[in-house]
């Protein structure tokens, strides 16, 4: 049985197509948080391994609780993926597997380990330091010398951080392949009813304005 799939998640697999059939970057996927990140890299690696089966894959993410919920998600999409975990938070520490879901602090310990890897996601991709010295970087680094032609895929609820500006200023990353976090797009997302609005809590100190009268230019 197939994933049913969302249209916009479908619309973010076809924009990576679309960006790799065209250009030769490391894209970046901009969601808005809820909408279903983790489906993307499952579906996205599904299809590409029934093309190309040799093809070798990361999951990578900051939490051990991240890491599981994308690799369950896999499993759901795809129950007899190839897949593994490499994470010391839950302990599991699986090399071999052509689709390894870790945790970057577990694997930039051993990146010699995973060899050849033709295409690497990264959740929460604004994370990713411009520090050469961070975990991200050595171990995207060593994983660029053994292969080069090495594809990263950034997925995060901002294609921005703080210190930085837009991920592709500069960074790791060098096109936003597809964005949903735009105001138009989310507001889309909400009426359609993939995402919940939003209600800003009470706060404790209330203005009554009811008597102001605001001048135009004021």
């Amino acid at each position: 049985m197939n994933f049913q799939l969302r249209p916009y998640q479908e619309e973010q697999l076809q924009a990576l197509w679309s960006y790799f059939m065209t250009k030769n970057g490391h894209p970046i996927l901009a969601a808005p948080t809820g909408s279903g990140k983790s489906v993307i890299p499952a579906e996205f690696i599904k299809r590409t391994m029934f093309h190309y089966p040799n093809n070798r894959f990361l999951v990578t993410t900051h939490v051990k609780e991240l890491i599981k919920q994308n690799y369950e998600k896999m499993q759901s999409v795809w129950p007899n993926a190839p897949a593994g975990i490499y994470s010391a938070g839950l302990k599991q520490r699986d090399i071999l597997n052509p689709i390894i879901f870790g945790g970057v602090q577990s694997m930039v310990k051993m990146p010699d380990a995973f060899g050849h890897r033709d295409i690497m996601f990264v959740d929460e991709a604004h994370l990713i330091s411009p520090n050469e010295t961070s975990s991200y970087q050595k171990l995207i680094g060593r994983l660029r010398q053994i292969n080069p032609k090495l594809k990263v895929i950034g997925m995060s609820a901002t294609p921005y951080r703080a210190g930085q500006g837009m991920l592709t200023d500069g960074g790791l990353f060098t096109d936003i392949a597809h964005d949903l976090t735009s105001l138009d797009n989310f507001n889309k997302l909400v009426r359609e009813g993939y995402l919940s609005p939003l209600i800003p809590k009470k706060t404790s100190i209330e203005l009554d304005v009811s008597n102001v009268s605001m001048q135009a230019g004021e």
